[in-house]
């Protein structure tokens, strides 16, 4: 799907801002459409703040012993958030194409490892985003940027 003109500059923007470059970029341009043409912001900040949520706590759990006191508890809102992301996604996709709709099932829907994987790829670029909004809103506060570049 091609993308507009300004769905093209922001993503330029957070390819810049992520450093090494955006992991799901054209992912990220099909939520923004889809955003937009449903506008629905709301909705795209919602997606944005729990991938940014599911994203630190990736980061987190990664840096964890597995035996370490709160990690099951860790293991269980990593699971929660990562539902409520695949829910908020869902709902900008109810009007999608049908293909597109049809690869986020497959890319990040599937109950495998390499869908989580994608999940968690695509919480790195919204974490990407999420930063720059803060930074853009605190100015200077949303600076840090996701861990697992």
């Amino acid at each position: 799907m091609p993308f507009s003109d300004d769905i093209e500059q922001v993503l330029d923007f957070l390819d810049q801002a992520a450093g090494k470059g955006l992991r799901k970029r054209n992912d990220m341009g099909t939520l923004l459409q889809q955003a937009i043409s449903l506008d629905a912001p709301d909705q795209m900040n919602l997606v944005i703040f729990e991938g940014r949520q599911l994203h630190n706590l990736y980061s987190t759990l990664r840096k964890s012993a597995v035996g370490q006191d709160g990690y099951p508890a860790m293991q269980r809102e990593f699971a929660a958030t990562a539902e409520r992301l695949r829910e908020a996604i869902a709902q900008l996709l109810v009007e999608a194409p049908e293909d597109q709709v049809e690869r986020f099932n497959t890319q990040y829907y599937a109950m495998t490892q390499g869908s989580l994987r994608n999940l968690v790829d695509l919480a790195h670029d919204l974490g990407v985003f999420k930063g720059v909004q803060n930074e853009r809103k605190y100015g200077g506060e949303g600076k840090e940027e996701p861990a697992d570049r």
